[in-house]
């Protein structure tokens, strides 16, 4: 006869060979902060103690993540993150394009139709333009009852990670507070109506102080001059607004340029998981989160100032009230931190500190290439389109077909004397950006420059030459454009954090990933089957029992 004293004993060895699975979260929180690279995690990651570090911390870390497409800008680093798709396939191409019919820029959530919802007179936005599914769409589907939510204080940001049918979705438009439009919704909630309401009292701060961590030096200072204007780096504290000033489109510039528009925008995803409760229904939520003042920082500042340093211990801290709640009120939430694009630092340091770096004047370069056109097939007319940036060439097939010119051979001058340009490392003609796989392949640190430009690619929306520009090369100068910027092929721009913080074994990854490897491999991981996409999953490691 057993005894029954060797029952446990007996059953103890397949206890331990199969540990239960981690359940399913009832909240997932996706996290961007927009310009995030990964220089700037390297040069003030060992100094922070907040969110950021407990997620490098305590998460999966991939260190050497890139978003793998040429044009690194916010609309399509946004629209690649949730998608798993690259900006060929989710169409924004972009932040701006050239409408073909009416000749026209676009916007890239531009919505004739929509209006907003805190002033229904206002034109607003929507996801019009984005193509295919996201996360969200998948969870939705597939999951009845859970829900979709994206906040930022941009509305591309929001409008991007949410997919094609998010319960709600809202972003930051200055004094008014958070809004969203009429294609989302017939009003706002009430939880961010109050939320609102005092929202422009709150908003009123004078200046941007510097926080005086005495563990922390202030960041590199300097001056520059632009013509009449001197741009200051290291300045703070910096004015924002003062007593009896209105509330205008000056206050609301220099108010995005601040740690305050993050520290908002984490307030408004604080009543939205509040108001809506969010993780507390019969399914998974899913909330994306964009914080905007690292990038509007960064392109004013620079990023290595004390500008940018006091921007990420500001937003450090943030983030670590934000696990603090999410630990408290909602455990076994998982939280996911990427970012839409890296940037580039002040041309001028960059040039103090030994590198090739130069402004690139977009008219100047235009009008050189317009006047070598006409010259060369003596006509009188622009033969491109205007473009505010140098990075896509139209050509302008009414003034082509006037001439009698020969397309072909007016693109093959224009390929010639953008390749021959000591900025321009090269360029590539609709025709061959066609002829290019785009399909996911090798390491993304080795992608080509016309690979990298295929994915940026979509011939309804793209230019007849795709420009790439030589490393260290930035737009525009002072008064009239930032100062510095982003969205080159180039490593820096691309290459951004990638953290899983939930319920796997924490580590740091050096293996080379993409970001269109963040969907899918959340799909994986909360059991779902993902539309279409170009990226992989990736192996989180071995999970960690939360029992």
């Amino acid at each position: 006869m057993l005894r029954t004293g060797l029952v446990p004993l007996l059953l103890l060895p397949t206890l331990v060979a199969a540990p239960a699975a981690p359940a399913r979260p009832k909240l997932v929180v996706v996290i961007s902060v927009d310009q995030l690279s990964a220089q700037l995690m390297a040069a003030f990651g060992p100094e922070l103690t907040g969110g950021i570090a407990r997620l490098r911390r305590e998460g999966v870390f991939f260190t050497e993540a890139y978003h793998d497409h040429g044009f690194t800008e916010t609309g399509p680093g946004h629209a690649v993150l949730l998608s798993g798709r690259f900006p060929a396939n989710t169409g924004i191409v972009e932040n701006r394009w050239i409408d073909r019919a009416s000749g026209q820029f676009v916007y890239c959530v531009e919505d004739p139709n929509a209006k907003a919802l805190h002033a229904l007179n206002q034109a607003s936005a929507s996801n019009l333009r984005f193509l295919g599914e996201g996360l969200g769409d998948w969870l939705q589907a597939q999951r009845p009852g859970s829900r979709v939510f994206a906040v930022s204080g941009k509305d591309r940001a929001a409008i991007l990670m949410a997919g094609q049918k998010p319960t709600g979705v809202y972003w930051f438009t200055g004094p008014a507070g958070f809004t969203s439009s009429t294609v989302y919704g017939n009003r706002l909630p009430d939880w961010l109506l109050r939320y609102d309401r005092d929202l422009s009292e709150r908003i009123a701060t004078d200046s941007w102080l510097w926080l005086k961590d005495p563990a922390t030096p202030e960041g590199r200072s300097g001056q520059w001059t632009f013509g009449a204007q001197t741009l200051r780096n290291g300045g703070l504290p910096r004015f924002i607004q003062g007593v009896g000033m209105p509330l205008d489109k000056g206050f609301e510039a220099r108010f995005r340029k601040s740690p305050f528009l993050d520290a908002v925008t984490l307030e408004a995803a604080e009543a939205l998981l509040d108001g809506e409760q969010l993780g507390r229904g019969p399914a998974t939520d899913l909330l994306a989160i964009s914080f905007s003042a690292t990038d509007y920082i960064g392109h004013s500042y620079g990023m290595l100032g004390t500008e940018m340093r006091d921007q990420i211990h500001r937003l450090d801290r943030g983030l670590g009230r934000l696990l603090d709640r999410l630990q408290r009120q909602h455990p076994g939430a998982w939280v996911i931190l990427s970012a839409d694009h890296g940037g580039l630092d002040l041309p001028e340091v960059l040039r103090e500190q030994g590198f090739p770096a130069q402004r690139l004047i977009p008219e100047t370069f235009m009008a050189a290439l317009q006047a070598d056109l006409r010259t060369t097939f003596k006509v009188d007319h622009d033969l491109l389109r205007p473009t505010p940036e140098p990075n896509e060439m139209y050509l302008d097939d009414a003034v082509l077909k006037a001439a009698n010119l020969d397309r072909g051979e007016v693109l093959r001058r224009t390929q010639a004397w953008l390749r021959a340009r000591p900025e321009v490392a090269d360029a590539f003609t609709a025709e061959e950006l066609l002829a290019t796989d785009p399909a996911a392949t090798g390491s993304p640190r080795d992608s080509s420059l016309r690979v990298l430009l295929r994915r940026s690619f979509r011939p309804e929306r793209s230019g007849d030459i795709l420009v790439a520009v030589k490393p260290f090369v930035v737009f525009g100068i002072p008064p009239t454009d930032y100062p510095t910027g982003h969205g080159t092929p180039n490593a820096y721009d691309r290459r951004v954090p990638l953290i899983f913080w939930g319920p796997w074994k924490a580590g740091e990854r050096r293996d080379p990933v993409r970001t269109v490897d963040l969907a899918p491999t959340l799909a994986h991981e909360l059991g779902l089957q993902p539309g279409p996409v170009d990226g992989k999953v990736l192996d989180l490691g071995r999970k960690i029992s939360t029992k």
